[in-house]
């Protein structure tokens, strides 16, 4: 492997995760052969290591300590099973390496800060995908009896309704897997917004802010759009619109 600069290592490690949490979790079968290419890698690595520091040189094999013969044993077939398969497992290899990347950039966005991000990346999609609305309304009245799949009642944001924007009518969508309402408005100077609504669950969403308890929306700027995310009224609300 050759060496990379801090710089470039930075560069690239942000694109695999990148890559990484666009892609769906690996299946069990997945799982296990990603964990045979970590074995096979392993005992690569460990027998360069010796071979380096002279305890498999060919003199001395007979005194080598008997927990390396048995490692090397071990991995003996795991070894040649890799090799024989190698095209075979190209895939699972860079799959393997990008796994092993998204368990390390948790770091850089860690616990309800990473999940907020995740729901701020979701509602920024949707909102430039502004796909057609289902029901057109003026009024919450309409709506609320339209979003009948639901497990929730859409309400009137309070901190919404205080920017006097004109609503315009909305549609189903989802946040993180969960079925939820998009209300969408628009702004004295034309300018679309949408809102989302969704039964808050701390346990999936993370810790969001509470205005009720006079906490400030959390503010997040991804792929061109402005989100807002913040709780209200029991439901976890999300406002997206372009950036400036």
């Amino acid at each position: 492997m050759s060496n990379l600069g801090s710089g470039s290592m930075d560069v690239c490690f942000k694109q695999a995760a990148k890559s990484y949490i666009e892609q769906e979790s690996l299946d069990d079968e997945q799982l296990a052969k990603f964990e045979l290419l970590l074995a096979g890698h392993l005992e690569e690595q460990s027998t360069r290591n010796l071979e380096q520091t002279g305890a498999l040189r060919a003199g001395h094999h007979s005194s080598k300590p008997a927990y390396i013969s048995e490692q090397l044993q071990e991995y003996g077939s795991t070894r040649s099973h890799l090799k024989a398969n190698r095209g075979k497992y190209s895939l699972l290899a860079l799959t393997a390496s990008l796994v092993l990347v998204f368990m390390l950039s948790v770091n850089f966005y860690p616990g309800s800060r990473y999940i907020s991000w995740k729901i701020a990346d979701e509602v920024a999609m949707n909102h430039i995908k502004m796909k057609p609305m289902e029901l057109k309304s003026d009024r919450l009245a309409p709506l609320r009896d339209y979003f009948t799949q639901l497990d929730f009642s859409v309400v009137r944001s309070e901190l919404f309704a205080k920017k006097n924007y004109t609503m315009l009518g909305g549609r189903y969508c989802s946040i993180q897997g969960v079925t939820a309402a998009q209300i969408r408005y628009r702004t004295d100077k034309g300018q679309k917004v949408t809102l989302y609504e969704v039964a808050y669950d701390p346990k999936l969403y993370g810790d969001i802010p509470k205005i009720e308890q006079g906490e400030a929306p959390l503010s997040i700027d991804v792929k061109g759009v402005s989100v807002s995310l913040w709780v209200e009224k029991g439901l976890l609300m999300a406002e997206a619109k372009n950036l400036d």
